[in-house]
């Protein structure tokens, strides 16, 4: 729920308050923000070189240990961390900015093959670290998640499919326990990955990044190139750069992510406090899953089925 005016939520936060905690943690004058997104979660913002994120739910606790994680990858994997504080209950966190155009501004199979390259070396490079004490998913458990859930709100046909199926989707899930656990960036698309003067790729929002199977970040940006007709450039740019992985195996994340990200859009409903936990949206993920099964599961995108 984006709100399109992009004014500051004065009935949220206050700017003054904002404004100066932005000012000491940069050691300068912070100036007048521009705001960049308003959501129900919270407020994104630029104060000059630096950008500002205010989360009124603070569902995602972790960003301080992940971006220390990305500062240890040569060159660093994200926006540099400024700092990060509960503030009344809320959770405030301040970033470089980076100036440059986003992966989806330039709109090119090659900007998405770029942005494939960094999350293979940046992915690479995490899973040789230690990730202990990161909130993380173990991916034998991604096929069940859902059947633990309270599902009263979907379809019986739907529930009944997903039980059926749990024979296959756990043969995809042994197989899949075999890479290396890495972060899974849950929402890699063009839009957070922005491209500086001097080419190099910066992957941003990472807040949101858990422990998992790495190969689930590639859902969203193969289905940004799928609207450039560019899948396979863009997934072998990934396969090149993060090595050892098979398409085969790609091919198996792809049937079961859609299964966690219906578990995390369900979670996030209910600690936004919405009663609807996003039930059309697991349906068609639920749809999403069973045609990957049956056929290519590049060839079918969730995007496809809000179209149908």
């Amino acid at each position: 729920m984006t709100n399109e005016q992009l004014v500051w939520p004065s009935e949220r936060i206050d700017l003054d308050a904002a404004t100066r905690w932005v000012a000491s943690a940069c050691g300068d004058g912070a100036g007048v923000p521009e705001v960049l997104q308003v959501k129900r979660w919270g407020v994104t913002a630029r104060f000059g070189c630096v950008v500002l994120k205010a989360s009124f739910t603070p569902m995602f606790p972790q960003v301080t240990p992940i971006h220390a994680l990305l500062e240890r990858i040569v060159p660093e994997g994200g926006p540099r961390l400024i700092a990060s504080e509960m503030v009344d209950g809320q959770l405030w966190t301040l970033f470089e900015n980076l100036e440059g155009s986003t992966a989806e501004e330039l709109g090119t199979a090659e900007a998405l093959a770029a942005t494939a390259r960094e999350l293979a070396r940046v992915q690479a490079a995490v899973a040789k670290l230690d990730l202990t004490g990161l909130p993380a998913l173990e991916v034998r458990r991604v096929p069940s998640l859902l059947l633990e859930d309270d599902l009263s709100d979907l379809p019986a046909e739907s529930i009944q499919w997903l039980n059926d199926a749990q024979p296959s989707l756990q043969e995809d899930a042994d197989a899949l326990a075999e890479i290396p656990p890495s972060l899974d960036h849950p929402d890699m698309n063009g839009g957070n990955a922005i491209i500086r003067d001097d080419g190099r790729v910066v992957l941003i929002d990472w807040e949101e990044a858990t422990v998992g199977c790495p190969l689930f970040s590639l859902d969203r940006l193969l289905s940004d190139a799928h609207e450039l007709n560019a899948v396979g450039d863009v997934l072998n740019a990934y396969l090149e750069a993060f090595g050892e992985v098979e398409p085969e195996q790609v091919h198996r994340a792809m049937r079961l992510v859609p299964l966690k990200l219906a578990h995390e859009f369900r979670a996030y409903a209910r600690a936004l406090d919405l009663q609807n936990p996003h039930t059309r949206l697991t349906t068609l993920l639920l749809e999403l899953v069973k045609r990957r099964l049956a056929t290519d599961p590049l060839d079918v995108w969730l995007s496809d089925l809000f179209e149908g």
